[in-house]
């Protein structure tokens, strides 16, 4: 059975609208915390006020991901990088940010807030309190070092530059 002429293209308009928008990548930040309640919370929003365990996960555009290359996704997948942040750690956290950036390296970052964020700090780092520091894979170090930290991620197979999409 033939449709009439006025609903053919409609088809064909839908295909193309969803193949644009599926080609379309757009690299944000995704935030997670635990509520009030103790719910676990996603979103592109800040959470609120009093929210505990923030996580900032850089550049996420969605659980898959298939923004980025295939190299950058295997090593995320066995080595994932986490940032720990503080809120007056400034500079020392800014570099940390730029440098996984620069590299265009997907992270977590988890700031320092509460006592139980600081605990499970300590788990992972043990004392003192040092921020920012980085967790990639197992392998941990606390304080800035671009050296080692890159060294880390080189480790770890991640590239030395951002990797293009196909």
């Amino acid at each position: 059975m033939s449709r009439p002429k006025h609903m053919r293209g409609g088809r064909v308009a839908l295909a193309m609208l969803v193949f644009a928008l599926g080609g379309v990548a757009v690299a944000e930040d995704t935030y997670r915390w635990v509520d009030e309640r103790g719910q676990v919370n996603f979103s592109d929003l800040p959470p609120p006020p009093g929210a505990r365990q923030v996580e900032i996960i850089r550049g996420a555009s969605g659980p898959a991901d298939t923004a980025l290359a295939y190299s950058v996704r295997k090593a995320a997948a066995d080595f994932p990088v986490t940032l720990y942040t503080g809120k007056d750690c400034g500079e020392p956290c800014a570099l940390g940010r730029d440098l996984l950036a620069r590299r265009g390296i997907p992270f977590s970052e988890k700031e320092i807030v509460t006592e139980e964020d600081l605990a499970a700090y300590r788990a992972r780092f043990g004392t003192p309190d040092e921020v920012p520091a980085i967790a990639v894979g197992s392998q941990t170090m606390k304080g800035f070092e671009a050296g080692r930290w890159g060294s880390m991620l080189d480790d770890a197979g991640y590239p030395k530059t951002p990797i293009p999409p196909r």
